[in-house]
């Protein structure tokens, strides 16, 4: 089980506008339009399940990337885990809560 509610997460990003989620996290230090472009294109790519386990493998599923997201790839995890956390957007996880309803 993971430390951060991912699936909430994903629910976010596809859920909200682009727009709104741009205005939400991109800044001039860490979070670059890059870094919100490859969040976006991996949680389109798959499934909640699916974005929960790349998030905490910090792996990510067959995407197309640009030259600018290959480059920041390395950090791209931490770097996001960071800011999500930062901007109340990520939160940590309930306990229990990965155990499905009988």
């Amino acid at each position: 089980m993971s430390e951060y509610d991912f699936s909430g997460l994903h629910d976010f990003l596809i859920h909200t506008p682009e727009k709104g989620v741009r205005r939400t996290l991109v800044d001039t230090h860490a979070f670059s339009e890059s870094h919100c472009s490859l969040l976006l294109k991996v949680a389109r790519a798959c499934s909640s399940y699916e974005f929960s386990s790349h998030c905490e493998n910090e792996s990510f599923p067959k995407v197309r990337m640009t030259h600018k997201e290959s480059q920041i790839r390395e950090k791209f995890w931490g770097v996001c885990v960071e800011t999500l956390l930062n901007r109340g957007v990520l939160q940590p996880a309930i306990p229990g809560s990965d155990k499905l309803a009988a």
